[in-house]
């Protein structure tokens, strides 16, 4: 068996080797984005890029997912790796496709990518006789919770049950068996830090149209969503003991002709907070809000309240030894140990939920995250050591009998069991009518 250095040299030469194949595969997904569910391309495309490195890959996970094992012959620890597929829509970015807006304005391009990466890096090194257990490359969909009425739609279908893509893998059993998971998100620095949980929210007034010029004879839906609105932004006031929580929200539909009053005004919102306690709390004050306001202005409301993601609490254990993959990779390296809250939100929250997980950052971008000024700033860092860092991790963790993924998967006793979690997605999902109260 090689020692740790000699495995971590090993790995770290074998993804070197591979740096224009691993930018070109980036640069390949940032060309062409994907919004989720609907990464089709980039999905087809990194599994045609694992089966060629001798991989088998199960496909049709969570509409657009899949995920590829390696096995290194001996029992252990099952670590599983995560890399996001999908963009945002941001039709003023320059890079956006000009059909349909879509945008790697976060750069889950790079996250892609590095599935490849370190595949190529565990594979190619010849290492994985110096390993324990397996390592599972799971590409998630849907990570931005975006585009609301077309994934009610596919709920609707049956072919999800949650808006976010880590969610419904996990609702579909395919973390079941995994002990430890993390992924690598890019951003200008190393490091790791927990994140708010959201609701994501459609919302339907409902009036009765007629001609504007005798408006009386109507009822105003958009009335009733311009009067939820002010309520909203009065509900801010009350909740500055929190400097966590954010509300957002844009009008969907406002009505479709000047000269007719809207029977019809849609609208999407999110919530976003710390704790599920303080999020389950804050969407009853948001729903009875938007009730009443609708209940002032004579119209009727339904409001449809899914799950984004749960908030995010990153494995301390798991942090640290990234930590230590970075002080071997990057000496001296900047490595922001959870020393900060992020209000933002990210589906690793679920994973984390039930596993024992990080949601790490790796330098290599520029320009505003889900801005029109985001770019890749350091390709190599952000496709070629971006796999370094996740591939050595990954080697440190299984290392031997895998002790430190070992240690690391005894948390999962006190994280959420899957079936439980799956039920408070249930249980969370769910639509109030206004009509059903009268």
């Amino acid at each position: 068996m090689k020692t740790l250095d000699e495995v971590r040299a090993a790995v770290r030469n074998a993804v070197e080797e591979a740096s224009a194949e691993l930018i070109a595969v980036g640069e390949h997904i940032w060309k062409n984005p994907e919004p989720g569910y609907r990464e089709v391309k980039t999905s087809a495309y990194l599994v045609e890029k694992l089966r060629a490195l001798g991989l088998e890959v199960r496909t049709g996970l969570a509409i657009t997912g899949f995920r590829a094992d390696i096995d290194t012959g001996r029992p252990g620890p099952t670590v599983a790796f995560l890399g996001e597929m999908d963009s945002l829509v941001l039709p003023n970015h320059p890079e956006c496709d000009p059909v349909t807006g879509a945008a790697h304005a976060c750069g889950h391009n790079c996250s892609a990518a590095t599935l490849v990466g370190v595949a190529t890096g565990l594979l190619k090194s010849g290492v994985l006789d110096s390993l324990c257990g397996k390592i599972a490359l799971i590409a998630t969909p849907a990570e931005e919770m975006i585009e609301m009425s077309y994934r009610k739609k596919l709920m609707e279908e049956g072919k999800i049950c949650s808006i976010s893509g880590k969610s419904q893998l996990i609702c579909e059993g395919v973390f079941d068996d995994v002990d430890v998971a993390f992924m690598n998100h890019i951003s200008d620095s190393f490091g790791y830090y927990d994140h708010n949980g959201c609701l994501n929210k459609q919302i339907t007034f409902r009036g009765k149209s007629c001609h504007a010029a005798i408006p009386q004879a109507g009822v105003n839906a958009l009335n009733g969503a311009n009067l939820a609105l002010h309520a909203i932004g009065l509900l801010r006031e009350s909740l500055g003991y929190s400097k966590y929580f954010r509300i957002h929200g844009i009008i969907t539909g406002g009505g479709d002709a000047v000269n007719i009053i809207p029977d019809k005004v849609t609208a999407e919102y999110m919530l976003r907070a710390p704790t599920m306690g303080e999020l389950v709390k804050l969407n009853e004050r948001f729903d009875k809000i938007v009730m009443h306001a609708a209940k002032a202005a004579e119209c009727e409301v339904a409001i449809e309240t899914v799950l984004g993601c749960m908030p995010l609490y990153d494995s301390k254990m798991l942090g640290d030894c990234m930590k230590e993959t970075v002080e071997y990779l990057a000496p001296g390296a900047f490595f922001g140990n959870n020393d900060s809250f992020y209000a933002s939100c990210t589906d690793m929250g679920d994973v984390a939920t039930v596993i024992p997980a990080v949601h790490a950052y790796a330098p290599g971008c520029a320009g505003t995250s889900h801005g029109i000024d985001f770019r890749i700033s350091d390709p190599h860092g952000a496709y070629v050591v971006n796999s370094q860092f996740a591939a050595l991790t990954i080697a440190d963790l299984l290392y031997g009998d895998g002790e430190k993924a070992k240690g690391i998967a005894a948390g999962k006793k006190d994280l959420t069991p899957i079936p439980d979690y799956v039920a408070t997605v249930k249980r969370i999902n769910k639509t109030v009518d206004s009509a059903d109260l009268a």
